[in-house]
């Protein structure tokens, strides 16, 4: 059983009980709810949050080859999607040593117009510890970054000021820049390869 927790600080606080869902029959018990999906649309799960209009990255052909510049904005704009009409984002994908995507993709959104160095330091050797993890040494994977925003996608100020930060960074740390993409809501474009 499960007490009802009624409004916090009322004398109604925890005075009624009712039976838990019983999630061995099928997911919490609804009728006609077979599946996590059942339950999402009956409302058990959340899975209508922020992030839903976002392709799944494992729906990302797993192990496509980046050889060339159009590779990296052909893996880099479905996964981004409706973001490049949002605020600035920097996007981070994995890729091995043959620069064979692999399904790690981590959007940072909130980043500032300005670079701070020592911030991108600190994020670039926490993704050096994922390609120490995967490989015997660093030089086995590299890393592609998406300096997203609306207004971008060329290299203005912002976008170039980013792709150097970037570049400092992953210097200092050693970790092997595959490509710097600049998305906007507009356009797109490869500034490293």
């Amino acid at each position: 059983m499960t007490k009802n927790t009624g409004r916090v600080g009322s004398d109604e606080w925890g005075s009624d009980e009712w039976d838990d869902a019983n999630w061995e029959d099928g997911y919490g018990g609804l009728p006609g709810a077979s599946s996590e999906a059942d339950a999402g649309r009956y409302g058990l799960l959340d899975d209508f949050g922020p992030d839903d209009d976002l392709v799944d990255a494992s729906s990302a052909p797993p192990g496509g080859v980046l050889s060339q510049p159009d590779d990296v904005l052909d893996f880099l704009l479905p996964l981004i999607g409706p973001e490049r009409a949002g605020p600035m984002a920097l996007w981070c994908a994995l890729v091995d040593a043959e620069d064979r995507t692999l399904p790690v993709v981590l959007p940072f959104a909130g980043a500032p117009l300005r670079p701070d160095p020592g911030q991108l330091r600190v994020l670039v050797r926490q993704l050096a510890d994922v390609l120490d993890e995967l490989y015997d040494t660093r030089e086995g994977g590299g890393v592609v970054f998406a300096i997203v925003r609306r207004a971008g996608g060329d290299q203005g100020e912002v976008e170039t000021a980013w792709a150097a930060s970037l570049d400092r960074a992953c210097a200092d740390v050693g970790v092997r820049v595959r490509a710097v993409a600049a998305v906007g809501r507009d356009r797109a474009r490869v500034l490293r390869w």
